[in-house]
């Protein structure tokens, strides 16, 4: 289990990474919905009880809520581009 908290973690330092060197706003947001996503996993991992599987549930529940939001936003931010 060690080894795949610890790929998490680097896969969430490279997209934390890309969130600040990224101009593209949409991008960005993409990159931060899978950040979130990434936290959940490791709170889920690193946590070893039912509070953490808790914690881990209540954080994946918000994340994806952000994660809907984001989507929206991408298609408010297309359509104000005239790409949709």
């Amino acid at each position: 289990m060690d080894i795949l908290v610890l790929l998490i973690g680097v896969i969430s330092f490279i997209v934390g990474l890309r969130v600040f060197l990224t101009r593209n706003r949409v991008q960005r947001l993409l990159y931060l919905c899978c950040l979130n996503f990434a936290i959940a996993a490791l709170i889920a991992l690193y946590i070893k009880s039912p509070m953490g599987g808790v914690a881990a549930a209540v954080y994946f529940i918000g994340s994806t809520l952000s994660s809907n939001a984001i989507a929206h936003t991408i298609g408010k931010v297309q359509r104000l581009e005239g790409r949709g």
